[in-house]
């Protein structure tokens, strides 16, 4: 048993941090957040205090007000550019029969391909169309409108857990030192402390690679979609489409395989739908290849690693899984190397 028993401890720590991340992760992440904030901003707390005898709980207050300030005006700028859009498709679908034409041009060009009868295939369509209506009216609609206590309920639970964690964020920048006296009196203050801090090193370095692949994800939208000139705010419609990117959910292609397709059937700009065509796939080129390998650099893991950790996150976690997989990993490498460490004293202590 002794000779395994380094192998049984990472076996029981791998498997102790999959059952965390997936049911106590939810209670205490606003706690962790705060705590992860507060230090890496510690070093401009204290600054601050030394130059200025600010408070750190003002200081931290301070920061995240402009924090909240800065996100607020970006999300301002891009949905008040969204809201235009939308505007204008509205305007555009008011005019009767504009999407029968829009659905006859479709047909057109897809029996044109395949060489087939118009009429055969606008009945098909308008057909399957139909079955459609029916089947969202019947059983979608009902579902959403079910459905809409329990996203309001997690719209709420979102929001208090945001207003959690800004508190307490404060409070710990105020009693941070107390804390850690409190901390330094326990016997494995210093084996904690020492992997909490591998931990906080492996997230930033994480958290850094994937700010390089989305920095670069939006710089290929708006040189996209400038060289298209299929927008008027080509900067600010490319770092909105960017921003998706990082969404488990959305991503890139919700904004580009629409604006496609209505600029090949509607707009017939055929050289600006090649453009974000390929503006898109370039987009998806760079989060698959750079991924695995800059956050592999970055974190001393192998790409297939971070590769698997991305699928078995979204399988084990659910959506939530893209961020919770390489999370997970994470931990258990550092709490692993706190394994191999503590061993080899042992080791040393005996000879």
């Amino acid at each position: 048993i002794g000779k395994y028993q380094n192998l049984w401890k990472k076996i029981g720590i791998a498997a102790a941090v999959c059952l965390g991340m997936k049911y106590l992760a939810p209670l205490v992440i606003p706690f962790l957040i705060a705590g992860a904030i507060v230090y890496w901003c510690r070093p401009l707390l204290e600054a601050l205090k030394r130059r200025f005898r600010f408070r750190p709980a003002l200081s931290m207050a301070v920061l995240l007000a402009a924090a909240v300030c800065a996100l607020g005006a970006v999300g301002i700028l891009v949905g008040r550019n969204l809201h235009i859009q939308v505007q204008r498709l509205c305007v555009y679908w008011s005019y009767p029969g504009r999407a029968e034409e829009l659905l006859g041009r479709c047909c057109d060009e897809v029996s044109g391909m395949l060489r087939m009868d118009n009429g055969a295939v606008r009945a098909f369509v308008e057909e399957q169309a139909a079955c459609l209506g029916i089947q969202t009216w019947e059983q979608i609609l009902p579902g959403v409108f079910g459905s809409s206590w329990q996203a309001a309920r997690g719209l709420g639970s979102f929001l208090a857990g945001l207003f959690v964690t800004g508190i307490a964020t404060i409070l710990l920048a105020a009693d941070y030192e107390k804390i850690r006296g409190m901390g330094q009196r326990w016997s494995f203050y210093e084996k904690v402390s020492m992997s909490l801090r591998g931990i906080s090193r492996a997230v930033g370095r994480y958290l850094r690679a994937q700010g390089i692949i989305m920095g670069l994800v939006m710089l290929n939208c708006t040189a996209g979609i400038w060289l298209s000139g299929a927008a008027k705010s080509p900067v600010l419609a490319g770092v909105g489409t960017g921003l998706l990117d990082a969404l488990p959910i959305f991503g890139t292609g919700t904004v580009f395989v629409p604006w496609v397709l209505i600029l090949v059937f509607w707009q017939k700009r055929y050289r600006a739908a090649l453009v974000l065509a390929a503006t898109y796939g370039i987009c998806t080129l760079i989060r698959e290849l750079l991924e695995p390998r800059l956050v592999g650099a970055h974190l001393k893991i192998l790409p297939v690693v971070v590769l698997a950790s991305v699928y078995v996150g979204v399988k084990v976690y659910g959506a939530g899984g893209i961020v919770l997989g390489p999370l997970s990993v994470l931990v258990i490498q550092e709490l692993w190397k706190r394994v191999d460490i503590d061993k080899k004293e042992e080791m040393s202590v005996t000879e």
